[in-house]
């Protein structure tokens, strides 16, 4: 996750306002995982991701940008 997370920032450039601090991909991993650790066992199970993704309006609305795309 961090791998592609580091990608999208490299992507959005140096030059974004604001700019983008080194940490930052690591930062949002870290939230990420935390919000989706529903029983705070340190790890994201598939039911978790799902109910996760399913519950949360931004991740539902970034995920209907992609249906545009495809």
């Amino acid at each position: 996750m961090l791998a592609i997370m580091t990608s999208i920032y490299d992507m959005m450039g140096q030059y974004t306002l604001p700019s983008v601090r080194d940490d930052s991909p690591f930062e949002h991993v870290e939230k990420f995982f935390q919000k989706m650790d529903r029983n705070k066992d340190g790890v994201v199970t598939i039911e978790e991701f799902i109910e996760t993704c399913q519950k949360d309006e931004n991740i539902m609305a970034s995920m209907q940008l992609f249906e545009n795309v495809i």
